[in-house]
C-alpha cells in the first residue's frame, strides 16, 4: 500500500513538471497583464504601453495594461512583486522604486534583490544641470567656483525629499565639495516656473524635454548632463564627468521585471521581443520624441546595472541620513 501511495505521488509529480514544462514551452498562451506603477498619460506610462503594444506585435499575445499607481511607484511595484512567477504578470519599474527607495523608505514592502526577475533595461533618461539665464555661471566650472566663493548661496529646486533630483544634488555636491541649498516643491510644473522666472538657480532634471523646449526659447541655460554620455538632443553639452567629475553618473531608467523564480526560458523570450523591439528605428524614433533612449540589456548585464545602481544611490542616501515614512 505504501509503495503504490509513493509511486502514485511520484507520478503526479512528475507530471506536474511534464505540465509545467509545456506550459513554458507554449508560452505565451493567454494574455500577459503588464503592470505600470503610475497613473495614464506620463511618461513611465507611455513607455510601457510602447512596451506591451511590440510584446503583443513579437508574441503575438495580447498585452493587458494595468495603472496601479500610488506611493510614488511602491503599489505598483508591490503587486508585481506578491504575482505568480509564471510570465503572465510583469511591470515596468523605475530607479526611485528599485534603486532609491528601499534605503530611504520605512516598510517598503518588497525587496528589489530578492523579489523579482529582472529581464531588461528598456530606457534611460537623460538628465541635466540646469540654470536660470540670470546666474553668472555657464559651466560646470564656473558654478563650483561661484559655489565655493558664495556658500549657501546657490539653491536648488527639487520635485521633493528623497527624489532622483534631489539625490543627484546631493551626489554632484558631495563630489564637487559644495553646499547648495535644497528647495523642494510639491511638483516639477512650480518648480520649472520658478526656476524660468530667475526665484531658484538651478534644477537637476531627470528629463531633457522640458529643458530643451526652454533652452530654445532662451529661458534656460544648460550647463551638463548628468549621465554617463552626451545627449543627441543637445550634443555640444558636455556630461558632468567630462566638466572635472569622472566619477559622476545620475540617470533615470525604466525596466522590465517579472515576479522572482521567473523561469530562465520565459525570461528568455520576454527578453528577446522586448531588445528586438527595442533596435527597431520606428520604435526609437517614439522613444527619442519623448526624450527617452532605448538601453536593451541581456538579463545578466541588467542585473549587474541594477547592482551598480543599488550602490551608487545607496551612497547618498546615507550620506543624507534621509528615512521617509
Amino acid at each position: 500500500m505504501n509503495y503504490r501511495r509513493l509511486t502514485l505521488g511520484a507520478f503526479v509529480a512528475l507530471m506536474s513538471v511534464h505540465m509545467g514544462a509545456l506550459a513554458q514551452a507554449d508560452y505565451p498562451n493567454k494574455p500577459i497583464t503588464l503592470i505600470i506603477p503610475f497613473p495614464p498619460g506620463g511618461v513611465t506610462d507611455v513607455v510601457g504601453r510602447e512596451v506591451g503594444r511590440n510584446l503583443t506585435k513579437y508574441l503575438k499575445q495580447s498585452v493587458v495594461i494595468e495603472n496601479r499607481a500610488g506611493a510614488s511607484g511602491n503599489i505598483g511595484t508591490q503587486a508585481l512583486a506578491r504575482a505568480q512567477p509564471d510570465g503572465y504578470t510583469l511591470g515596468i519599474l523605475t530607479v526611485s522604486a528599485m534603486s532609491i527607495a528601499p534605503h530611504i523608505t520605512k516598510n517598503l514592502g518588497f525587496s528589489p534583490s530578492k523579489d523579482f526577475t529582472p529581464i531588461t533595461n528598456v530606457v534611460r533618461t537623460d538628465g541635466a544641470i540646469v540654470a536660470n539665464t540670470g546666474t553668472p555661471f555657464n559651466t560646470v566650472q564656473e558654478l563650483v567656483r561661484f559655489a565655493k566663493e558664495n556658500p549657501g548661496k546657490v539653491n536648488y529646486a527639487s520635485v521633493g525629499n528623497g527624489s532622483i533630483p534631489h539625490l543627484t544634488a546631493e551626489m554632484f555636491a558631495q563630489q564637487a565639495g559644495v553646499n547648495l541649498l535644497h528647495v523642494p516643491y510639491r511638483g516639477a510644473a512650480p518648480a520649472m516656473q520658478d526656476l524660468m522666472a530667475n526665484h531658484i538657480n538651478l534644477s537637476f532634471e531627470t528629463s531633457l524635454v522640458s529643458a530643451v523646449s526652454n533652452l530654445s526659447s532662451g529661458r534656460l541655460k544648460i550647463l551638463a548632463i548628468t549621465g554617463p554620455q552626451r545627449s543627441p538632443a543637445v550634443p555640444n553639452v558636455p556630461t558632468v564627468a567630462e566638466s572635472g567629475y569622472p566619477n559622476f553618473s545620475a540617470q533615470g531608467w525604466f525596466g522590465l521585471f517579472g515576479p522572482a523564480n521567473l523561469p530562465p526560458r520565459i525570461v528568455e523570450a520576454l527578453n528577446k521581443a522586448t531588445t528586438d523591439a527595442l533596435r527597431d528605428p520606428e520604435v526609437i524614433a517614439k522613444f527619442e520624441k519623448l526624450g527617452v533612449i532605448p538601453d536593451p540589456h541581456t538579463p545578466a548585464s541588467f542585473a549587474s546595472f541594477l547592482q551598480v545602481e543599488d550602490r551608487r544611490w545607496s551612497a547618498v542616501s546615507k550620506s543624507l541620513n534621509l528615512q521617509l515614512d
